[in-house]
């Protein structure tokens, strides 16, 4: 594997870290909804699915 793809899949990965450690998620943390179902499910789901496309999409770039 290429150099820059390792780092940008270390990228994705720092950046989830970032995202659901404990200060920022509190954000998410109340009555809040949407489409339903608490902003913090939303939140985290949805991160973790952009989170799959991003890598997939640099995979994809390395197997090519």
């Amino acid at each position: 594997m290429k150099k820059r793809h390792q780092q940008k899949l270390v990228m994705v990965a720092i950046i989830l870290f970032f995202l659901w450690n404990v200060p920022f998620v509190t954000i998410f943390d109340g009555d809040f909804h949407l489409f339903g179902f608490p902003a913090f499910y939303v939140f985290i789901f949805l991160s973790w699915f952009i989170s799959i496309a991003v890598a997939y999409y640099i995979l994809k770039k390395f197997y090519e």
